[in-house]
């Protein structure tokens, strides 16, 4: 297999490189980075982090790492589905990333820093929550965030390790400043370019088999998958202990050759974790098609196909 190539910016096959936007006093150029922390790392560094736990609300009363903040990825899309995205509302819009103004005042309001990493704590039997709101974090011009290997139980089956119970602790208001990153993205157009050129490999689905062979389980319009699409399925990133798969498992489930690929999964949170782990571990810049199903199905002219891979 050809290993895939990190990427600093994107070629002319559709990955074009594309401006930072600065909309705050403290844009750096570097874009962002993403890395796997373990437990034991974590909790030595208790008090010098920001850690976001991307669990429900009652699991996270039940227990969290101290000075956790509980915060739901569906809080900060553009409409938020519910349940199983049973919501009102225009379903191509509920995966979509939140962009407005209004998004800097609530990161402050948790306490997030321009200076801090920010990890994210999640749990293996989840959807990957923790991927999304790393993802999301990047995508707005976060400096440095890690994803909790093996999440919260793998911190709470310790028995030296302190767990706090009920709501988050009163936080402080942080600085950190927007700075989207729009190459961490793609767009229903750009994607329905990168398909129509039948570039294999390049799009990667990180959805269920049956999923992919054409069930619909989340109220998307259509079902199947998209045209040329490779099956990365989400839970083939966690190992049986709940961590992560290393790089070696990782590239082993990628076709020979990706470079520069596009995950979508039904709401672009499965995908999201497939390209921040893709980049913690191989190196590998993944755009996240954050509209992903629900969005694509939605629109009757864009193709999708059915069956097994």
């Amino acid at each position: 297999m050809t290993l895939p190539r990190p990427a600093a910016g994107y070629d002319d096959r559709g990955m074009p490189s594309v401006p930072t936007l600065a909309t705050g006093p403290l844009a750096a150029e570097s874009p962002g980075t993403v890395r796997v922390v373990s437990p034991a790392e974590l909790a030595a560094r208790i008090g010098e982090v920001d850690v976001l736990d991307a669990r429900d609300a009652n699991p996270f009363r039940r227990g969290h790492v101290p000075g956790a903040a509980q915060v739901d990825w569906r809080d900060w899309a553009e409409q938020r589905p519910g349940l199983l995205g049973k919501a009102l509302g225009d379903p191509s819009r509920w995966g979509r990333v939140a962009s407005g103004p209004g998004v800097e005042e609530r990161l402050r309001r948790l306490g997030l820093s321009a200076t801090r990493e920010t990890v994210l704590v999640g749990d293996p039997s989840g959807w990957g929550e923790e991927g999304r709101l790393a993802w999301s974090l990047l995508y707005w011009g976060a400096g440095r965030v890690a994803l909790l290997d093996g999440g919260f139980p793998a911190w709470r089956d310790d028995p030296d390790r302190l767990v706090e119970a009920g709501g988050a602790r009163p936080r402080t208001d942080g600085d950190f400043a927007v700075r989207l990153r729009p190459e961490r993205r793609v767009e229903t157009a750009a994607l329905e370019e990168i398909v129509s050129r039948a570039d294999e490999g390049l799009v990667l689905d990180a959805r269920t088999p049956e999923e992919y062979g054409g069930a619909r389980r989340y109220r998307e319009r259509r079902g199947g998958h998209i045209p040329g699409a490779h099956l990365v399925p989400a839970r083939s990133l966690y190992r049986p202990d709940g961590g992560y798969v290393d790089a070696e498992e990782l590239r082993r489930l990628l076709p020979a050759g990706a470079s520069a690929p596009v995950a979508y999964c039904t709401g672009g949170v499965r995908s999201a974790l497939l390209a921040v782990l893709l980049e913690a571990r191989l190196g590998l810049r993944a755009r996240n098609y954050d509209g992903s199903m629900w969005e694509w199905a939605a629109d009757a002219r864009l193709p999708l196909e059915s069956g097994d891979r």
